[in-house]
């Protein structure tokens, strides 16, 4: 899948761009990034696999999170330094 088509995915659920996590159970992850400051809600992920592309459940979302618990402690951090 090329990344053109993931930030097209993204930019038509009102995000302006994707970030590659990493490959989790079999799909490619990005973080759609939006265009404001703070998003309210579940934190989406975008899932590729193969030729299909999209949005995360809420039960992928915190399972993601969950197997990534290092992730959120890195953007802590980041936002610490600033």
């Amino acid at each position: 899948m090329m990344i053109e088509q993931v930030i097209s995915f993204a930019r038509n659920n009102n995000y302006v761009d994707v970030e590659f996590l990493n490959n989790w159970r079999g799909y490619d992850v990005y973080q759609p990034i939006g265009d404001e400051g703070l998003i309210v809600g579940p934190p989406w992920i975008i899932l590729v696999k193969d030729n299909e592309i999209r949005m995360s459940t809420k039960k992928e979302a915190f399972d993601y999170i969950d197997d990534h618990p290092d992730d959120e402690d890195d953007d802590e951090e980041e936002n610490e330094e600033e």
